[in-house]
This record gives structure tokens, C-alpha cells and sequence, in this order.
């Protein structure tokens, strides 16, 4: 396979052997620059410093009452979780913002290896107002420090005396006095306030230390150590006021507003008793269920009295027809008895049995006398004036029947006429008092969050736990050499066989017999050598030529002829030619008296051109390509054989050219 594939028939660990002995120079460039570049990064980078703090977030107050979030509806967790609330206030611009003014993050400062903020600036705060910007200062020989703009224009700033403050560009700096070993000058770049934020923001990182706990480990990581605790002090402190002031905000509105659903329910509540007063005042309605079994009560009583007197009334009617009709009066009147009202009353009695003794009298001395008898007529007289006495009782009860059942009547009528009315009002009776009750219930509960409320605002606080102070780990955690040293190896040595085996890939040149015979179909009949005085054939590779040219060409067995044909180099044939030449004349030397001849080898132009081709081919001798060992292509070698074919040319066998007597070991591997 060309490209330094694996040879057919070869072994695996053969292909690689091989790739490795060609290659071994790039693959081990690419490992020196990989490994010595990987190595220069670790080792020439500036350590990274991290900074360290864990909290523990308590859970906020309790919300009850009619809150949202309280009672049956806190299972829905419509507030959302505490925890992820803290974690999102946390990650806020608001901290963010603050995070880089107390650490002035829009600030950076360049200095050499080891030095640091604390170590140059006695003094250093930023404003919103930081554009970008590149300034330089220099530790002048008198002491003072000169501040100069290098970018985006350059002008000056100005000078100042070391421990004075110095604004320029939204930035307030104080530099302390330079001391031995302290660097002359130092690169101050600012940034806009907003880029300061937006990569602050990435770069603290804020995580949950385990799902089941309300601890949250925060981080940041910096080229300087004491900006780096800074930051995470002011991420901590900034936090907390946020949090508390969150709190303390939502409670404050919380109450207020509380207070005034208060005082609109008490407004309301007053409204609603006093038109339930009022209307209870006009229906008369103080205790509606007692109220109503009463009248009911009464409204049966007045209609079984109604029933009772209409019954009177109908039955003194009958007696008093009857006593118009009747001759007997005491048959008449007997009857009267029978009414509970005259049954009560002696006086009725009394005149009943008068009236009966006197009918009893005047049957017996009507017997004895005669009808116009004194006695007779003064018992007359007697039964008339009794009858009479009963007749105008008679009427006035029926008269006084009739006026009770009237006004039974009325009343009767006036009670269907209210108990009409009563589910109406009834009705507006139970609204009103259910709207009291509501605005009761309404009341009571808004009083009750509200002192709720009244106690968590006083009781509100940050109850944010620090359980680790910010701080610095006991090492960089950038680099780390042992860990990097290991994987900068690694690199080098992946990378260098990679770059093997791509330069492999990329190498189209012959260097096999293999090849040679997949790229033009012909097999490696000799190996040449290139030395200082020209090319060199060993006699058996003459004797293998010398078996070829008699075997195809066309001159028979004696006196054969052979052309060869170089590939791409016109003068590699006919120094080739001359080697053979010098061969043969050995091998004429060594077999004296051998019939057989040595062939005349010509040399042909190079196969670059199609009339290097029909020169070859117009000698009528078997072809002998010749290739040079690692340089020539096997689109050229193609090319040529393609080019000999067409002008008719016989192509006998191929000979390789190497630069090196070790190369003839790759040609037959």
C-alpha cells in the first residue's frame, strides 16, 4: 500500500516498525514542540490561586395567615423552593455589581511574577464610570509616580507623590513608595463597568454542597491571592445585606399592605352591621328562627280560632232559626247549652232551668185550669220574658261571633301578607349576615397575619451561617507541574504519532517492490545504490537484468537489447545505464567463454513527456523503468507506465535507486 500502508503479507507490527524508522524525525519534532510547548505553558504561567467559603442558609421566616404561599397551598410550593430563591440572589447582578466595586474587578493590574496589588498599591477603588482603557506607571527617581494613557490614545495623566490618591478614568489609586527589587513600571487596564460585571459574574461560581443540605460553597479563582479572598469576602457580605434587605422589604410591604386590607375590612364590616341594623329595624326581624316558629305558632292558633268561631257562628244561626220555628221554647233553647261559652256561664243555666220548672208549671196547671186562667197567663208571661232574655243573649253572642270572626279575618289576612313577604327578607337577612360574617372571618384572619407579619418584620435577620471564612487553599490550584508534566508527555507522545502517521499518509513516494508492482504492474528486477562515483549494481542484480532483457527481447538470447526509461529524472537513466554496463563487463569478466552476451542497454529521456515514451518504445527493446528509492511518486510512476503503454513500448520489470545500501532492506520488506 503506498503512503506507508501496511505491506501485503506484512505484519502489523511490521507496518508500524517501519512507519517509525521512516518517520522518527517528524514524529519526534512534533513531540519536542508539543511536550516542549504543553511544558513552557505549565511552567511558565502564572499560578491561580483560589478562594474558599461555605454557608449554610437558613430557612426565612414563616409565612401563615392568608398568605399565598401558607396553609393548604404551601404544599404547591407556589413560593418556590428557599433554597434555589437564595441561590438565584446569590448569582443576582445586584451582588455581582457590588462584588466589583468593593473588589474594583474593572481594574487589572500587569506586573511581573509575584507581584501583586497589596504588594504595589497602597490604595486602588473604581467607579461605574471605568471605560477601557491602558495606563502605565513609572516610579520616577524622586520618588513621585508618573501616570501615563498608552490606549486607546496616549496622553498624560499626570504625576503623583507615592501614598496620595490619584483619579483618572473613574479609578482611584494610591501607590505605595518603590523599595529594592520593587519593578519600575507597571500596565494598569480598565475595563467598562458593564464587561467587569458580565465576567465576574461567570467566574464566581456558586454550588450546592449536597442536595439534602442547605449549604452552598462559593469560589473564585485569580492570578492574586489577595484578590481572590477579597472577592469571595465581598460575594459573602454582599449576600447577606441582600438577603436581609430582600426580607426586611418583603415584610415591610407586607405589612402595609396587610394594614390597609385591615382598615378597608373594617370600614366595610362597620357599613355592613349598620344596614343589617337598619333592615332588621324595618322587618322587625332580631331573631329570625324564634321569630318564625312563634308566628307560625300564632298564625295556627288565630286560624284554629277563626275555624272555632265560624263553627259558633254557623250553629247560633241554626239555633236561632230553630227557635223562630219551634212552639216549645224549652225544646228551642235546650240546645243552647250545648256552646262551650253558655256552658261556662251560670246565668244561662240558671234561665234554663227557670224556663224549664216554669214550662213544668204551666203543664200542670194548665191541666187543672182553663186558658184564660191568671195563672196560666202570668206563667206566659214569665216563659216569654225568659225566652226573650235568652233570644237577645243569643243574638249578641251571634253578633259578637260575627265581629270576632272578622277580626280573625283581618288578622288572618295581614299574617298572609307578612308571611308573603317573610322569605324575601329572609333572604336579604341571611345575605347580609353571611357578608358579616365573611368580612368577620376576613377581618380576624388579616388581624392575625398581620401580627405575624408585625413579628417577623421584628424578628427578620440574615440568618446566614458562615461556616467556612473565605479563604485561600494551601496551594495554587494552577499549575499543577507533576499532573501537567504527565499530560504534557502524553500529548507529545500522541501527537508525534499522529504526525507519523499523517506524514505517512501524505507520502505518495515508492519505497517497496510492493508498491512499485501495485503503482505500475511490473515487478523490481534490480536495486541500485548510489555511491560517490555513481550508481553500483551487485552482480546479481546485473544477472537478474541480464535474465529479463534475454527473456523479452526481441534480439534473442545473444545480444539482447534493453532501454531504460527514467521516470522524472532524464540523467538517473543513463547513469543507471552506465552502472549496468560496468556490471555486465564484470560479470563478461568473470564468465569468460559464456555463450551468452551482454545486453546493450540505451538510455531513454524521462517519461515526464510523452516523447521520452515513443523514444523508448521506438528501440523495440524491453523497458526498464527506473525509479528513484523515496522520491518518486506513484502518480508519476503511473504516469510514466500509462505514457509507455500507449506508444506501444514493452514495460520488462522496474529498478529502484536508493541513496543508502540500508534503504534495499525497505525495497524487499
Amino acid at each position: 500500500m503506498a503512503g506507508g500502508g501496511p505491506v501485503p503479507g506484512g505484519s502489523f507490527l511490521g507496518s508500524w516498525h517501519g512507519i517509525v524508522r521512516r518517520r522518527w524525525r517528524v514524529g519526534a519534532l512534533v513531540f519536542v514542540l508539543v511536550a516542549g510547548g504543553a511544558a513552557a505553558l505549565l511552567l511558565l504561567s502564572r499560578p491561580v490561586y483560589r478562594a474558599e467559603a461555605r454557608l449554610r442558609l437558613g430557612e426565612p421566616p414563616p409565612m401563615g395567615g392568608v398568605s399565598p404561599t401558607g396553609g393548604l397551598l404551601s404544599l404547591m410550593r407556589l413560593g418556590g423552593d428557599p433554597f434555589a430563591n437564595d441561590l438565584e440572589l446569590l448569582s443576582s447582578r445586584t451582588v455581582t455589581e457590588a462584588v466589583v466595586l468593593d473588589a474594583a474587578l474593572a481594574v487589572a493590574l500587569d506586573a511581573p511574577r509575584g507581584w501583586h496589588r497589596d504588594s504595589l498599591l497602597a490604595h486602588l477603588a473604581a467607579t461605574r464610570a471605568t471605560e477601557r482603557g491602558v495606563y502605565e506607571a513609572e516610579w520616577l527617581a524622586d520618588g513621585r509616580v508618573r501616570v501615563r494613557r498608552t490606549a486607546p490614545r496616549d496622553s498624560a495623566v499626570g504625576d503623583v507623590a507615592a501614598g496620595d490618591t490619584l483619579e483618572f478614568g473613574g479609578v482611584r489609586i494610591a501607590f505605595l513608595p518603590w523599595r529594592e527589587g520593587m519593578p519600575r513600571r507597571v500596565r494598569i487596564r480598565t475595563l467598562p463597568f458593564g464587561e467587569a460585571v458580565r465576567r465576574t459574574r461567570s467566574r464566581i461560581v456558586a454550588e450546592r454542597a449536597r442536595r439534602e443540605a442547605n449549604v452552598v460553597d462559593l469560589s473564585f479563582q485569580h492570578t492574586d491571592p489577595g484578590l481572590a479572598q477579597a472577592v469571595v469576602a465581598a460575594v459573602v457580605n454582599r449576600f447577606v445585606e441582600l438577603r436581609a434587605a430582600v426580607q426586611r422589604r418583603e415584610s415591610g410591604e407586607t405589612v402595609d399592605s396587610l394594614r390597609r386590607v385591615a382598615e378597608n375590612t373594617e370600614r366595610e364590616l362597620a357599613a355592613a352591621e349598620s344596614a343589617l341594623e337598619a333592615m332588621q329595624r324595618t322587618a322587625r326581624l332580631v331573631a329570625p328562627d324564634a321569630q318564625g316558629e312563634a308566628f307560625i305558632e300564632r298564625y295556627t292558633e288565630i286560624a284554629a280560632d277563626l275555624e272555632v268561631v265560624r263553627v259558633e257562628r254557623a250553629a247560633i244561626h241554626e239555633l236561632l232559626e230553630k227557635v223562630e220555628t219551634a212552639r216549645d221554647p224549652m225544646e228551642a233553647w235546650s240546645g243552647l247549652a250545648a256552646f262551650p261559652r253558655f256552658l261556662e256561664n251560670p246565668t244561662v243555666g240558671e234561665l234554663l232551668g227557670r224556663l224549664a220548672a216554669l214550662q213544668t208549671q204551666r203543664a200542670d196547671v194548665a191541666w187543672r185550669r182553663a186558658a184564660e186562667s191568671r195563672a196560666l197567663v202570668v206563667l206566659d208571661e214569665q216563659i216569654a220574658s225568659i225566652d226573650a232574655s235568652l233570644r237577645s243573649l243569643a243574638t249578641a253572642y251571634a253578633s259578637a261571633l260575627e265581629r270576632q270572626e272578622r277580626e280573625l279575618g283581618a288578622r288572618i289576612a295581614e299574617m298572609d301578607a307578612e308571611l308573603a313577604g317573610m322569605p324575601r327578607e329572609l333572604i336579604e337577612l341571611a345575605r347580609r349576615q353571611r357578608e358579616i360574617r365573611i368580612l368577620s372571618e376576613i377581618l380576624v384572619l388579616t388581624e392575625q397575619r398581620l401580627r405575624q407579619e408585625e413579628l417577623r418584620q421584628a424578628l427578620t435577620f440574615s440568618n446566614v451561617q458562615v461556616i467556612d471564612p473565605p479563604a485561600l487553599r494551601y496551594r495554587p490550584v494552577w499549575p499543577r507541574k507533576k499532573v501537567g508534566l504527565a499530560v504534557a508527555l502524553l500529548l507529545g507522545s500522541t501527537f508525534s504519532v499522529l504526525g507519523m502517521v499523517v506524514a505517512e499518509r501524505a507520502d505518495r513516494s515508492l519505497r517497496s517492490a510492493a508498491q512499485v508492482r501495485q503503482a505500475v504492474g511490473v515487478p523490481v528486477i534490480a536495486v541500485a545504490v548510489a555511491e560517490r562515483d555513481g550508481l553500483a549494481f551487485a552482480l546479481e542484480e546485473a544477472r537478474a537484468v541480464l535474465a529479463a532483457a534475454n527473456g523479452n527481447g526481441a534480439g534473442g538470447p545473444r545480444g539482447a537489447r534493453l532501454t531504460l526509461a527514467a521516470v522524472d529524472e532524464a540523467g538517473l537513466a543513463a547513469d543507471a545505464a552506465r552502472a549496468l554496463g560496468a556490471a555486465f563487463a564484470r560479470q563478461q569478466a568473470e564468465r569468460r567463454g559464456a555463450e551468452t552476451d551482454a545486453p546493450l542497454v540505451l538510455a531513454a529521456p524521462a517519461l515526464d513527456r510523452f516523447s521520452g515514451a515513443a523514444a523508448a518504445a521506438a528501440e523495440a527493446a524491453p523497458v526498464l523503468l527506473v525509479l528513484r528509492h523515496g522520491r518518486t511518486t506513484r502518480d508519476a510512476a503511473m504516469r510514466a507506465a500509462a505514457l509507455l503503454r500507449e506508444t506501444g513500448g514493452e514495460l520488462a520489470g522496474a529498478v529502484l535507486v536508493c541513496a543508502r545500501a540500508k534503504d534495499t532492506r525497505e525495497v524487499w520488506s
